[in-house]
């Protein structure tokens, strides 16, 4: 499939960051940007790519919050499934950090606060998102995030964990149990929305290694804590810092149980 196969959408530009899928930002007959996503020509004929995708698309269409994209049309030619999702003009997470984004600064609280309540919507929803990094979160001018990117968004309601086949997502975000274990929960999601917030507010990860394997093992060792928060933000409230390294307890049991109860505690600050 390319994107000439939808003649509807006028191409403006591709987007080099799609990972296994194309992405381009397109104008429909309107003049409406819109961006285009369908699997790369390589991985088409890939059954588990096809499914993660079909159902990253179905879970998508199925939420409804101003945290989390919106799709706006999808299909298939050829057999091959594609999606439409809203376009914005903005950064993720990562670039703002790498270009030393002011917004980030500015209106530290604020993201955190939307990047909890879009997490704790999809937990409401039983999904969790199992790819929360911030490549997947975009930052609007407006001052408004969103999370993208849904492929591997899991099913999951009740308390039990899930056992994985595989290490889900990207292994810096992930939490000590599913790196040990191969287990996801609300609560392994609560780790890595730490991470998260952790980078938000101090472009840094929580911490120090120089590389993935001396991270993890960073991550699992009891004894290594994360690097607090006020010694690179000083600006930053210590209740603020006191939520995030909660999210950030390497012990399920003192580690928040649930993004409902982050959110509260977030909304409190105001």
């Amino acid at each position: 499939m390319q994107i000439q196969d939808l003649p509807q959408f006028r191409m403006i530009r591709k987007i080099p960051k799609g990972g296994l899928t194309d992405l381009y930002v397109c104008a429909m007959p309107d003049g409406k940007r819109v961006v285009v996503r369908f699997i790369k020509e390589q991985y088409k004929s890939d059954r588990h790519m096809r499914k993660t995708f079909t159902s990253g698309l179905k879970i998508l269409k199925s939420l409804e919050h101003p945290g989390v994209v919106t799709v706006l049309e999808d299909g298939k030619i050829n057999g091959v499934p594609y999606m439409v999702i809203e376009y914005h003009e903005s950064e993720n997470l990562r670039e703002c950090i790498l270009h030393q984004n002011p917004i980030l600064r500015q209106h530290s609280l604020t993201l955190v606060r939307q990047l909890a309540a879009a997490l704790a919507y999809v937990h409401s929803r039983g999904y969790l998102h199992m790819d929360l990094k911030p490549e997947n979160m975009l930052i609007k001018p407006s001052i408004d995030l969103l999370l993208i990117d849904f492929d591997l968004c899991l099913k999951h309601r009740g308390s039990r964990p899930v056992k994985m086949k595989i290490l889900p997502g990207t292994p810096t975000y992930l939490a000590p149990e599913t790196l040990v274990h191969r287990i996801v929960d609300e609560r392994s999601e609560v780790f890595a929305f730490g991470v998260a917030a952790y980078e938000l507010l101090c472009s840094h990860k929580p911490f120090e290694a120089n590389s993935v394997s001396e991270y993890k093992r960073a991550v699992v060792d009891t004894r290594v804590k994360a690097y607090p928060v006020h010694e690179h933000r000083k600006d930053i409230s210590r209740k603020l810092e006191d939520i995030i390294m909660k999210c950030l307890s390497k012990k399920v049991e003192t580690r928040y149980p649930s993004m409902a109860l982050v959110k509260r505690d977030l909304d409190a600050l105001l």
